[in-house]
C-alpha cells in the first residue's frame, strides 16, 4: 500500500479554534440598547417639540382673523370632480325636465327624449334656397355636363 506524505508548508498558518462568541453577543447587546436609547431620545424630541409648536402657534386674544382674500379671476380649479358632477347634474336636469326659457318670447324647453320624438312625427323643416345664395354641388354638377 502507497501512502502519501502529508504536504507540509510552515509558511501557511491558521486559527486553530474557534472564533469566541461572547465578544460577538456583547457587541449585539449594545448596540442594541444603543439604538434603542436613541429611539427614546428622538420620541422625547419630538415630543417637546410638537408641544413647543403647538403652544406657540396659538393666536393671541385681540388678533382678529383674516378674511380670506381670493386672487384675481381666472382662478384654478380646486375641485375638479365635484365641479364636473355638479355640472352634469345640472345638464342632465336641463336635458331630462320641462322648464321656461324665455317667458316673455315663448320660449320653453322639453325632455330631449320628448323632443326627438316629435322631430321623428313631425319631420325636419324644409330649408328653402334663398335669392342669391350659392349654387349647390347638385347645380354645379348639372351645369358642367351641359
Amino acid at each position: 500500500m502507497h501512502t502519501e506524505p502529508k504536504p507540509s508548508n510552515p509558511d501557511v498558518q491558521y486559527e486553530k479554534t474557534d472564533a469566541h462568541s461572547r465578544p460577538l453577543y456583547q457587541f449585539l447587546f449594545w448596540i442594541s440598547a444603543i439604538t434603542l436609547l436613541t429611539a427614546l431620545l428622538s420620541l422625547g424630541i419630538l415630543r417637546a417639540l410638537e408641544s413647543w409648536r403647538d403652544e406657540s402657534s396659538t393666536r393671541a386674544i385681540m388678533a382678529e382673523p383674516q378674511e380670506q382674500q381670493w386672487p384675481p379671476a381666472p382662478r384654478l380649479q380646486t375641485r375638479e370632480p365635484a365641479d364636473l358632477a355638479a355640472f352634469r347634474k345640472e345638464e342632465a336636469e336641463i336635458l331630462t325636465t320641462y322648464g321656461v326659457v324665455d317667458r316673455e318670447k315663448g320660449i320653453y324647453r322639453i325632455p330631449i327624449e320628448e323632443a326627438m320624438k316629435l322631430t321623428l312625427e313631425r319631420g325636419l323643416p324644409a330649408t328653402g334656397e334663398a335669392e342669391g345664395s350659392e349654387p349647390s354641388a347638385k347645380d354645379l354638377a348639372k351645369a358642367l355636363k351641359k
